[in-house]
C-alpha cells in the first residue's frame, strides 16, 4: 500500500514550484527543469489538476499554469484524491473470504480510527504549509496580493 502515488508526488512538487514563484502563470516547460519530468508527463499532472479545479490553464503565448486558489487552500488531501481517489487504508487484509464479520473487525476499526485522523492532517496540510517549513518562507505573492 503506498499513501502516495508517483503522479500525486510530482503535482504536489509543481504546486510547491508553482507557489515559491509568485508567478500568475507558469508554463509547463518552466516547470519540467525544475522537476526533471518529461513535458508529455508533466503536462498531463497538470491538465489532471486543472480538471480537478487545483489549477487553471490558459492557451497560447504566455500561456501556461496558475494556482486555482491561494497556496493555503490546496490541501495535499485534495491533490492526492485527483489522482488516486478516495484515501483508503481499511481494505481487510482477508478480502472478506476469511472474516465472516468484516463490520465487527476490531483491527479494521483501529485501523479505521487512524485513516480518519490521517485525513484530517493531511487536509490541514496545505501547499503553503509545506512550502513554509521546506523554505522558511511563505509562498510568493500573486499580482492580486494573496499567497
Amino acid at each position: 500500500m503506498k499513501l502516495i502515488n508517483r503522479e500525486a508526488d510530482y503535482a504536489v512538487k509543481a504546486l510547491l514550484t508553482m507557489a515559491g514563484r509568485g508567478k500568475e502563470t507558469t508554463p509547463v516547460t518552466g516547470l519540467t527543469g525544475a522537476l526533471g519530468l518529461p513535458r508529455p508527463y508533466l503536462r498531463k499532472i497538470m491538465q489532471t489538476l486543472a480538471r480537478e479545479g487545483v489549477v487553471r490553464s490558459s492557451k497560447g503565448r504566455g500561456g501556461g499554469f496558475v494556482l486555482a486558489r491561494p497556496a493555503g487552500r490546496i490541501a495535499v488531501a485534495d491533490v492526492i484524491r485527483a489522482f488516486q481517489g478516495r484515501i483508503n487504508l481499511h481494505d481487510c487484509l482477508f478480502k472478506k473470504t476469511l472474516c465472516p464479520d468484516v463490520a465487527a473487525c476490531p483491527l479494521r476499526k483501529s485501523i479505521r480510527r487512524l485513516e480518519q485522523k490521517l485525513i484530517r492532517d493531511l487536509e490541514a496540510l496545505t501547499v503553503a504549509t509545506i512550502l513554509k517549513e521546506s523554505t522558511g518562507r511563505p509562498p510568493a505573492r500573486t499580482k492580486g496580493g494573496h499567497p
